[in-house]
């Protein structure tokens, strides 16, 4: 999967937390409400972009398109987590865990979820 630059990422956000589709004109309305400034050829590159890298597809609607997400946010996410774990840990997700716990980046409910997580893998592997 090619990866998104920033903006491109807060397009598939916008497609993500509204069922997974949009038109322009939906994504602009959007996007103003964020506050950002895009003109409507500016996100219309980003989208062709996302097209190109496979992250959406066109879908003709009336006289324009909606765009729908390829894959969903949850699977972006895992790709990109075991991506970041291979890239900088060596695929070690040991060396992950170490990491945050040796830097105090986790707070008690983290260490919890955690627990109920491993626990979980756990029975999956019986």
């Amino acid at each position: 999967m090619e990866l998104m630059s920033d903006s491109e990422k807060e397009i598939m956000k916008l497609i993500w937390d509204h069922g997974g589709a949009m038109t322009i004109s939906e994504l602009l309305d959007q996007i103003e409400r964020t506050g950002r400034d895009w003109k409507r050829t500016t996100v219309r590159t980003f989208i062709s972009r996302l097209i190109d890298k496979g992250m959406l597809i066109s879908q003709k609607e009336g006289r324009g398109a909606r765009y729908v997400a390829r894959i969903s946010e949850e699977e972006y996410l895992k790709t990109q987590s075991v991506q970041f774990v291979n890239q900088v840990f060596g695929g070690n997700v040991s060396t992950l865990l170490t990491s945050l716990f040796g830097q105090q980046c986790l707070e008690s409910k983290d260490i919890e979820e955690l627990e109920k997580f491993w626990e979980q893998g756990k029975e999956k592997l019986k």
